[in-house]
């Protein structure tokens, strides 16, 4: 029993050191943006504009403005997600503080995850706002709580790709470029199936669930796919 508990101890503690280390990282994303806001107030500005022209530019048939707000909601999630992904992580390059988590004893994983989490909970702060302005806009019912949920689950797994592609491309001169060229085809996957699903819910009448379930399961198996990809490779990633 003693010999079981000794086995066991090392493992734990190494999850413990593990989770700490992620926590950090988002904690320290938290405080950076905090004091500069930097990341969230460029997608919010972004989305807030892009919106509001959205707004103006099909204001003369607004039935049809209503038909393709959800490929509006998700195109400007996409891309304000984008700007985020690149201000993130070019802090931590001019900072020079991906350089010391480098050399920090911590496993290369808990910066992928730490940062996933941080750029996951600004995308969601800046969904909050779209949501708003969308049913202000387009009176549109996305406060339904599967909404918010293939939101929440398409942004988990869209951070999940962009952080392993951004982490490829931020030493790139031409990485404002070739983000969006890798990210945007490679979240395809994901994009259109939670298109599809939110869209399903704009009706007065929500779809039942067989009718949603494989797009949600398509969303919800990319997410899984785009992680374990992230968890085998971005050591690699960073280490090149």
């Amino acid at each position: 029993m003693n010999e079981q508990t000794a086995a066991a101890r090392p493992s734990e503690s190494e999850t413990r050191l593990f989770f700490t280390a992620v926590w950090a990282i988002v904690w320290k994303d938290l405080r950076i943006e905090r004091h500069t806001r930097q990341t969230i107030s460029v997608m919010a500005m972004f989305s807030v504009v892009t919106v509001v022209m959205f707004n103006f530019a099909l204001e003369a048939n607004m039935d049809a403005a209503r038909n393709v707000s959800t490929g509006l909601l998700w195109a400007t999630i996409l891309l304000a997600g984008t700007l985020g992904l690149n201000r993130s992580l070019a802090i931590e390059r001019e900072n020079q503080t991906m350089d010391a988590m480098l050399m920090a004893p911590i496993h290369r994983n808990a910066i992928y995850l730490g940062k996933v989490i941080s750029i996951t909970l600004f995308t969601l702060a800046l969904e909050a706002i779209l949501v708003l302005l969308f049913i202000i806009f387009f009176d549109k019912p996305l406060w339904r709580p599967m909404v918010l949920l293939v939101l929440v689950l398409g942004t988990i797994g869209y951070v999940a790709a962009g952080v392993i592609v951004t982490s490829m491309t931020i030493q790139s001169r031409s990485r404002e470029v070739l983000l969006p060229v890798l990210l945007l085809p490679l979240s395809l996957p994901l994009v259109l199936p939670a298109a599809t699903a939110v869209a399903m819910y704009m009706f007065p009448q929500p779809p039942t669930w067989g009718e949603v379930q494989s797009a949600v399961y398509i969303v919800i198996i990319y997410d899984l796919l785009m992680v374990t990809a992230g968890f085998l490779t971005y050591h690699f990633v960073v280490e090149s």
